[in-house]
């Protein structure tokens, strides 16, 4: 009984252990896993007729995330517009 308490206590202190020493390396694995992911997807993409509808989808992001950064821009614009005319009519 005594043994398979001693025992049980090892394993659980060196669970904790390795958790408490692996989130570096884990990390580093994560790291690893997204890179690979992201390398087979533009592979798998490089493989596809250039009128299939994933990469449509892939020629279009650039185009509107630049479209959004200007209704950002023009928005941002027009608020400091309101502020100043506000302020100027109290």
């Amino acid at each position: 009984m005594d043994r398979h308490i001693a025992l049980g206590a090892a394993i659980a202190g060196g669970v904790v252990a390795i958790a408490l020493l692996s989130r570096s390396p884990r990390r580093r694995l994560g790291t690893a896993v997204r890179r690979r992911m992201l390398q087979r997807m533009e592979h798998l993409m490089a493989g596809l007729p250039e009128d299939s509808p994933p990469r449509l989808v892939m020629s279009v992001l650039p185009r509107l995330r630049e479209q959004n950064d200007e209704i950002i821009a023009m928005l941002r614009e027009q608020n400091e517009l309101l502020r100043k005319h506000l302020q100027e009519a109290n």
